[in-house]
């Protein structure tokens, strides 16, 4: 097979229980549902894999006896790729997940990282990360791993410092068994940096509502044509697509009763034939369980099915909701420690809710934050702005969710 060359097999992994010797009990393995798989390179990747920058949490660290659950369910049902980067979960996802992973033979799971390129300031820097981040993963190699995050900020780390070429001779020495990026940046800058090398895979954010709101039909579209495997991250758009307004819920519903919103969301983005794996962030065992069902018993979407999502989409936009993903990469340059992505999930919640104490819940939730850590702490220095995916507006967005909570202070 041609090492850039892709191909898409819908079929339930057959013969997995070699794949993943070692996990459960041998009764489990033969008898265990797996879910679909799609064919990648030399390998078959499931269509689901546990993304891991919403690690469960207990008092502020990973609780490791869920995430162990989650992983031991996941393998034993062929869902055996994992997702990790050096920033998740403040710096402790790598180590975490690691930790869980060093008792199942190596061969038995496929496991991507990132190399941050905010960090990178020289050549060696990619080599210096890369091996940090094997010991603290507890592994010789990583299946995938790629250029972290490449936008118009760290556009010029990855290409100064030439990162792609590091990333290729990590690759010949054995450390690193396919080489591609994430991306966060907008279509032109996708097509240069797609173009310019020859990539195993990229990183893209696709779901049912960027696919209208921030032009992920065109780097989806880029992608295709240029014929490079595609690994979708935020599916359910952070959890966004899991709290779905009265009025969408209703629509859904209607028109797809056999659905959950998780599970229609990732249904949405499995139907793009160019994505080997989506990365779900899942934070307890509940969520994983129900995404790993989902691709056991996974059907292919219909074309009216897919129309749903277009809908749902124009109602989410109607109803006002900011388009955050809560990857915290604001929290990184805010000066003052405001706390960004909880204050737009809040008012995200209180948007989409039908609870008739929608109103008091949002105050009642915003005002147990931290004094320091509220929206009229901005200074609108605007470096959010700049660290920000989505191209989101965030101190005037602040402002906004600040007026809003005095207006409802004084009716609630």
């Amino acid at each position: 097979m041609k090492r850039r060359e892709f191909i898409v097999s819908s079929a339930l992994a057959i013969g997995a229980g070699a794949i993943l010797g070692g996990c459960g009990s041998k009764k489990d393995q033969k008898t265990a549902s797996k879910v679909v798989r799609r064919k990648f390179q030399n390998i078959t990747t499931p269509l689901i894999a546990l993304g891991c920058m919403r690690l469960p949490m207990s008092d502020n660290k990973v609780d490791m006896v869920e995430l162990d659950k989650m992983v031991e369910y996941a393998i034993e049902h062929g869902a055996n790729y994992f997702d990790t980067a050096y920033m998740y979960v403040d710096g402790k996802s790598e180590n975490a997940i690691g930790e869980v992973l060093k008792k199942y033979p190596r061969e038995s799971f496929i496991l991507a990282d990132k190399c941050p390129a905010y960090l990178v300031k020289s050549k060696e820097d990619v080599r210096k990360l890369c091996l940090e981040q094997l010991k603290k993963c507890q592994v010789k190699y990583f299946d995938n791993y790629m250029v972290h995050n490449i936008n118009k900020n760290t556009l010029s780390n990855y290409r100064d410092n030439n990162m792609y070429d590091e990333l290729m001779k990590l690759k010949k020495e054995g450390l690193v068994k396919h080489v591609g990026f994430s991306f966060h940046g907008d279509p032109k800058m996708l097509k240069e940096v797609i173009n310019e090398h020859k990539w195993d895979f990229c990183q893209l954010q696709i779901n049912y509502l960027d696919w209208e709101v921030v032009n992920a039909d065109e780097l989806y579209k880029i992608a295709d044509e240029a014929k490079v495997p595609v690994i979708v991250m935020e599916p359910l758009r952070g959890g966004v697509l899991c709290n779905l307004p009265s009025k969408a819920l209703e629509l859904l519903k209607q028109e797809c009763p056999n659905d959950t919103q998780a599970s229609f969301g990732l249904r949405w983005v499995a139907q793009k034939e160019r994505v080997f794996t989506i990365l779900s962030g899942m934070s307890n065992f509940r969520q994983l369980k129900e995404n790993v069902d989902t691709f056991i018993n996974y059907k292919k979407m219909t074309e009216e099915e897919i129309k749903t999502g277009y809908k749902i989409a124009q109602i989410i936009q109607s109803q006002g909701a900011i388009s955050c993903t809560a990857c915290k990469y604001c929290m990184e340059v805010c000066p003052r420690g405001i706390n960004i992505p909880g204050i737009f999930g809040l008012y995200n919640m209180y948007k989409g809710s039908n609870q008739n104490n929608k109103n008091f819940l949002f105050v009642y939730n915003y005002n147990a934050l931290e004094e320091s850590t509220k929206a009229n702490n901005c200074i609108e220095c605007k470096l959010c702005n700049k660290n920000c995916p989505q191209n989101l507006d965030i101190p005037k967005l602040l402002k906004d969710v600040e007026k809003e909570i005095k207006k409802l202070e004084k009716e609630v």
